[in-house]
């Protein structure tokens, strides 16, 4: 099993992904939007059940960042879901989603991980995949119900 942090990334990358397809490939949307949902919603349901808990008491205020930035960008997927697909704003609304997502990409893969990496010693980073990957199954499961 890899560190949480490199599944965490890989979640990422596989989010890019998404986004990438979605812009360019019209006729998967309807698809690819529901997989943009249960992989994004896992996702940040599993790191906030095991990552965050985690580091909750040894930085507080970027745990709080990441949990804001969470609640951001579910605020702004609930509404994206909203958009017709064939509705002229619905690309402006991917990219607006995409571009929020980024910035907290951007923040995790670099404050969250470097802090992860201070106060958490790489057994536990090991110990804590397994849960990851099980919160978001599960979580999956509740979203694609």
């Amino acid at each position: 099993m890899a560190l949480i942090l490199e599944l965490i990334r890989d979640d990422h990358d596989l989010i890019r992904a998404l986004f990438d397809e979605l812009k360019s490939n019209p006729e998967t949307r309807d698809v690819r939007c529901i997989t943009l949902r249960r992989e994004l919603s896992g996702h940040m349901y599993a790191e906030e059940a095991t990552l965050y808990t985690h580091l909750r008491d040894a930085v507080p205020g970027e745990v709080q960042r990441s949990l804001d930035e969470h609640a951001g960008i579910r605020e702004t997927l609930a509404k994206f879901e909203k958009i017709s697909l064939r509705d002229d704003t619905w690309l402006p609304a991917l990219d607006d989603l995409r571009r929020q997502i980024e910035i907290h990409f951007a923040r995790e893969e670099g404050e969250v991980f470097a802090r992860t990496k201070e106060h958490i010693d790489r057994g536990d980073l090991f110990a804590l995949s397994e849960p990851f990957e099980r919160e978001k199954v599960a979580a999956a499961r509740t979203i694609s119900a």
